[in-house]
């Protein structure tokens, strides 16, 4: 029976989410109807939606213990990552009454994106658990495991600290127990082989903490007083400016990745057909282009050739059918080719590569 555990999670959280779905699609046309007010709608998706989004932590943890997850390791600001993060989210933060205060210092790291861009989201998600106040640092550190005061210290390493302010001195039990968020941050942490999480109490917080053992550059660490060291603050590329099309003939896929882009604060409008998209390139500077390969328009050549003649340093992402292989990020010899994006994990991947993919042209 242990052998089939991953599979009844697979099932189970399947079932969930299809069924999640039906029911927020139900309160939807109530909602349209006038059988719900706004107010009594948020009260009865909220929970589904939460139930919807625990399951699919639980498929991200069997796809990554089973291996499913192909890694291609770039050099990323771990900074940047953190900012990208709190960026999608400062909507849903807002609502929520989450207040941040950041502190972020440029370090690079040699990682998988889309593992880092995951491993950020969940160490968030558990930290909005715990309370509605916190501070995030990014700064390159000496580890904790560094040799002696007599020994050569080693070299810093990338550290990521989510503090969780507390009104009070009782601590959540939520800390201590572990729950999917931090059953997945351990298992991103563990796909990666170079990370190592820590979670702890202090008095006032709670900390959750990242070190990344593959820290590349000349990064300085802070001073044993905990002040910086010199180097200057992260200057993050904006994305505010901005703009994406997403092509895609069939109507749902495109809504749906429009959708994720929009989250992300980028300007971003749909198209059916290649003619649309070059007069949308006509119109304005195109940053980025979703191409939905699965359902290509008629006129997709058409688009390809322009795009090749005059706009070949134009972003893209390709979104891919779920029997076609494809990667988060693929990288050879420094040259990026379009991430792949299967439609099966659109909600979760689209985010992370297109937020790649501008970092390289914006």
């Amino acid at each position: 029976m242990a052998a089939h555990w991953p599979d009844l999670a697979v099932a189970l959280t399947e079932q969930a989410i299809d069924s999640v779905d039906h029911l927020l699609r139900g309160l939807g046309l109530l909602l349209q109807r006038g059988r719900l007010t706004e107010a009594e709608y948020r009260i009865l998706a909220l929970p589904a939606q939460r139930l919807k989004q625990c399951g699919v932590h639980a498929q991200q943890i069997v796809r990554l213990q089973s291996g499913q997850v192909r890694q291609s390791h770039e050099k990323i600001d771990l900074a940047y990552v953190v900012e990208s993060v709190l960026q999608e989210r400062r909507e849903a933060l807002a609502l929520q009454g989450i207040t941040v205060r950041r502190q972020f210092r440029p370090v690079e790291l040699l990682i998988d994106p889309t593992v880092a861009y995951s491993l950020v989201q969940a160490m968030l998600e558990w930290a909005v658990q715990q309370g509605s106040r916190l501070e995030l640092r990014v700064e390159p550190r000496v580890p904790d495991d560094t040799p002696p005061a007599t020994a050569e210290p080693g070299p810093p390493r990338g550290w990521l600290a989510v503090d969780v302010l507390l009104d009070g001195p009782r601590v959540p039990e939520s800390v201590y127990a572990d729950g999917v968020l931090w059953l997945l941050a351990q298992q991103l942490a563990s796909t990666d082989g170079g990370i190592t999480l820590q979670r702890q109490v202090e008095p006032g917080r709670v900390r959750l903490t990242a070190q990344f053992r593959r820290t590349v550059g000349q990064a300085r660490a802070t001073d044993a007083t905990g002040h910086d060291s010199g180097a200057p603050s992260t200057v993050f590329k904006t994305i505010g400016g901005s703009y994406a099309v997403v092509c895609s003939a069939d109507a749902p896929t495109r809504l749906r990745a429009l959708d994720v882009v929009k989250k992300l604060g980028i300007a971003a409008d749909g198209v059916a057909s290649a003619a649309q998209a070059l007069a949308a390139l006509a119109a304005r500077d195109i940053h980025l282009l979703v191409l939905d390969e699965a359902h290509l328009p008629a006129d997709a050549a058409q688009l390809a050739d322009t795009l090749a003649q005059q706009r070949p340093g134009i972003a893209v992402v390709r979104l891919i059918g779920d029997a076609q292989p494809g990667t988060d990020q693929d990288a050879a010899d420094g040259h990026h080719e379009a991430p792949r994006i299967p439609l099966e994990a659109l909600d979760a991947r689209l985010g992370p590569a297109v937020m790649f993919s501008l970092s390289k042209v914006v």
